[in-house]
């Protein structure tokens, strides 16, 4: 008994720990690693959907050839981490993230939401526009202020250099659209660029609008085109690997 009683403090010092290391274990436990496999399963069926609006019938065809059906997360979450400025890499996992919850809200492609960031602000969340437009996706204050209620997005919320909230504003619009020009592809790119009013304008004289869109294509087949590289380049590694155990 006396014994016990010298060591209590030693006792107590000792279960303390042992209960900050259970702690910890279950921190660990919950920890999110961040890591590709960690993103949302990209809905495939608006993934395609939306790849075939965008595309020629030539680029359609080849399109079919690709495994784009594949786990593309890890290109997307590279890219995006690749892309950002090095004061936001460390909300890479976030962006990725809010690229692919959109897409799969509004039927689209990820890699879309991408080639429109890459283009207009070249992925950074501060860059401004020539007519005040703000962040990721270049969008107007205006414009953002009347999407922001259709996006579920408060005016308290509503912070353009936020490159979530950016992308969440920005796909709405894009869907909003979409809707609008029957899913017409080159017409509601172009539309984000140049106003609905301007494309119709276009079209009543018969004109395609396809400047802009084609801008935005450019960096949406060369991601495609990088996705089908590193799969064939993977491909040709494993059968390396495995004809080398033969």
């Amino acid at each position: 008994m006396n014994l016990l009683l010298r060591y209590k403090y030693h006792l107590l010092a000792i279960t303390i720990l042992l209960a900050a290391m259970l702690a910890g274990a279950k921190t660990k436990v919950t920890f999110v690693t961040e890591e590709a496999t960690d993103l949302p399963r990209i809905e495939t069926k608006g993934q395609l959907g939306q790849a075939l609006e965008l595309l020629t019938p030539q680029q359609a065809a080849e399109l079919h050839t690709m495994e784009i059906k594949g786990d593309v997360r890890e290109f997307i979450l590279n890219t995006v981490r690749a892309s950002l400025p090095e004061e936001y890499r460390g909300r890479a996992f976030e962006v990725a993230r809010s690229l692919i919850i959109e897409a799969n809200h509004h039927e689209m492609d990820p890699l879309f939401l991408m080639a429109v960031a890459a283009h207009e602000s070249k992925f950074k969340p501060k860059a401004r526009g020539l007519h005040g437009e703000i962040g990721l996706l270049q969008i107007l204050p205006s414009t953002a202020a009347e999407i922001a209620p259709h996006a579920g997005v408060s005016k308290e919320l509503l912070n353009l250099e936020d490159p979530c909230v950016n992308i969440r504003i920005g796909a709405t619009y894009f869907a909003q659209l979409r809707k609008r020009f029957n899913s017409h592809g080159t017409r509601y790119v172009s539309a984000y660029n140049m106003g609905t009013g301007n494309v119709r304008k276009l079209l009543a004289q018969k004109i395609e609008p396809k400047i802009y869109s084609n801008k935005v294509m450019s960096h949406y087949t060369s991601y495609y085109t990088s996705i089908e590289v590193a799969a064939r380049t993977s491909l040709v590694a494993t059968s390396r690997s495995i004809a080398s155990v033969e």
